[in-house]
């Protein structure tokens, strides 16, 4: 029997061994290589119903348990789960102990390319693990809380029934628009059947539109008054008269904007009711606000190609005063100049003309370091200062201190079809982009229905759906990729805190001065300017400690320091005891000096440097003979 449980112990120790040789051996080194894109296999040509993208969620998470879980965050106005799925390796440490990003996509019921967006972030890291040393790195070191859909009552309307590209945007909150005593009963409607909603049109020997050329399009008369074909008139989106008062579409799918409805700079116009009325978005943010180890979050809207990013609000500073602090940070006043200057050498870089209270000055040049890289990695996405009127992302930092970024995807197919290069789109470049980059597929040709309604009409000229405010199937994995990418490298800039050196300098009778130097490589600072200000972060601590021989000599915290060859910028801190608290900027180092007095033979010193959002590290070396 002892035998047996020898024989089985060692066949689990080899199998364990195995295991890592397996994990190993899937480490690529090509960048043409595999990196386990069929090992969770998934198509990125199409858009996915509500069913079908949470069940990928579900499977995802069963494959790789050890990294990812998945949970209901709260119910939706019509009782769907909004489903979150969290995404570290869980034998590194808690999720909740780990730096974190949250992600989500379509807080409106139209931006459902969001939620591709947000599925690929997660299949990539899982995918990816095993063979990609950045993502296992990562996935080792931080936290994703990845929300899909967060709208997703309108997400799954808009992806599994006809609509136009702009609708439904609200949360299914049913409102009496037009005053009748009914709800949500004249909504658009598909009227000829085809899974589109294009526009009707009369026939009207008044009217001043008429068929083009091609046949395609409808197109104004223009100047030929005595014009001798079919005129036509718009009527409007495909819709019936439900409700008999001789209109269509007054009464569509209500709600509040949910991307006015969070609680920062929320106003009753937009968000009515009251801050997080609707579910969709009240969960959300107790999930962040349930989840403190988050640093930064991303919301994936469309559309416009955007990096919207929160950034201190601009505060109005005297001449004076905006030249003192031009001076202090080494600034040229003149902003224009200066990007002119920077983009001689980086087309990408970003400088922005704001002015904003110096203690968050550090927020604004991180966030400007960031979106620059972002431009870079999206290529033809251009950053600016994203809106605060109740949105979830001026929530995320005014209110919880994250960097907050509002992703706007997408957008007209400018960069696809603008032939002219003048950055516009005519009628004439877009119908070539649909047949030459589409093939025709996209739009809806006119032609003649009986509508019940309004009889004989004409219904079509338009663009279908996934062609406008989401994109076709063929460019969604090109736009996802890049977007993780971004996201991914903001999560690679999350502050790290190191004990970068120690050094002892012998002063005679046995007293010995040591820096100690700390340093955060990273651009995210271990808090940012506005978590200080709302006191939701603790200071980073330096301790310092030494063994039994070795006694450390308390300076006064207000001992001059100062090397007057060398600066202020570049001079060491007392080390005022054995802890010191500090914050570490982006690209940040910080010495600190310390007296101590060795009492014969050997010893040793140890700094260590704890940050709640940049980590730990430490030092120890070994003093006297």
């Amino acid at each position: 029997m002892k035998n047996r449980y020898g024989l089985l112990i060692g066949l689990l120790l080899l199998s364990g061994i195995v295991c890592n040789i397996m994990a190993q051996s899937k480490l690529q080194q090509s960048a043409g290589g595999y990196h386990g894109e069929l090992d969770f296999p998934w198509s990125w040509k199409r858009y996915y119903t509500y069913t079908e993208w949470t069940q990928m969620m579900k499977d995802i998470a069963l494959k790789y348990p050890d990294l990812s879980s998945v949970e209901s965050i709260g119910k939706s106005q019509m009782g769907r789960d909004q489903l979150l799925i969290t995404i570290t390796n869980k034998k590194t440490g808690n999720p909740s102990s780990k730096t974190a990003m949250w992600v989500d996509g379509a807080i409106h019921g139209n931006e459902v390319n969001g939620i591709n967006c947000s599925l690929y972030l997660m299949w990539y890291l899982l995918t990816r693990y095993d063979y990609d040393p950045y993502v296992f790195n990562m996935v080792n070191d931080h936290t994703f809380y990845i929300l899909p859909g967060l709208n997703v009552d309108a997400n799954a309307s808009y992806v599994e029934y006809p609509n136009t590209e702009n609708n439904p945007r609200e949360p299914y909150r049913p409102e009496d628009d037009d005053g009748d005593g009914l709800f949500d009963e004249d909504r658009t409607e598909d009227v000829d059947g085809d899974g589109e909603l294009s526009v009707m049109y009369a026939i009207d020997s008044k009217g001043d539109l008429k068929l083009s050329s091609d046949k395609r399009r409808f197109i104004s008369i223009g100047d030929e008054k005595d014009y001798p074909g079919i005129r036509f008139r718009r009527i409007g989106s495909e819709g019936f008269d439900n409700d008999g008062d001789g209109q269509i579409n007054e009464d569509d799918i209500g709600g509040p904007d949910p991307n006015r409805n969070f609680p920062y700079g929320w106003n009753l116009r937009d968000g009515n009711p009251y801050p997080l009325s609707e579910p969709c978005t009240r969960n959300a943010y107790n999930a962040m606000l349930a989840r403190p180890n988050i640093f930064a979050s991303f919301h994936y809207h469309n559309t416009g190609r955007l990096i919207m990013f929160t950034a201190p609000q601009a505060v109005t500073r005297t001449p004076a005063q905006q030249s003192s602090q031009n001076r202090e940070y080494g600034r040229n006043e003149n902003v224009p100049e200066r990007l002119a200057e920077m983009r001689k050498t980086n087309k990408y870089a970003q400088l922005f003309d704001r002015q904003v209270a110096p203690e968050f000055q550090h927020d604004l040049d991180v966030q400007t370091r960031i979106v620059s890289t972002g431009a870079r990695i999206l290529k033809d996405y251009t950053p600016t200062f994203s809106g605060l009127a109740g949105q979830a992302q001026a929530a995320s930092y005014n209110l919880l201190g994250n960097y907050g970024y509002l992703i706007e995807l997408w957008g007209d197919p400018v960069y696809e079809a603008d032939l002219n290069g003048d950055n516009e789109v005519s009628d004439e470049e877009y119908m070539k982009w649909i047949d030459i980059e589409l093939t025709g597929d996209g739009w809806i040709n006119p032609h003649p229905f009986k509508h019940p309604d309004l009889g004989e009409i004409w219904i079509g000229g338009t663009g279908k759906k996934h062609v406008g405010r989401t994109p076709p199937s063929r460019y969604i994995e090109t736009e996802a990729d890049r977007n993780s990418h971004f996201v991914m490298y903001c999560v690679s800039q999350f502050p790290k805190v190191q004990v970068a050196d120690i050094v002892v300098t012998d002063q005679g009778d046995d007293l010995y001065w040591v820096d100690v130097t700390v340093k955060n490589d990273r651009t995210y600072p271990t808090a940012s300017d506005r978590s200080k200000k709302l006191e939701r972060v603790k200071k980073d601590k330096l301790l310092f400690s030494a063994s039994e021989k070795i006694q450390v000599i308390s300076l006064d915290e207000k001992l001059p320091m100062v090397d007057p060859m060398q600066g202020y910028r570049n001079a060491v801190k007392p080390g005022t005891g054995k802890q010191t608290e500090l914050w570490l900027n982006g690209n940040d180092s910080q010495t600190f000096r310390y007296l101590i007095r060795k009492n014969g033979g050997k010893g040793w010193i140890q700094a260590e440097i704890a940050s709640e959002r940049g980590g730990t590290d430490k030092k120890k070396i070994e003093i006297g003979n």
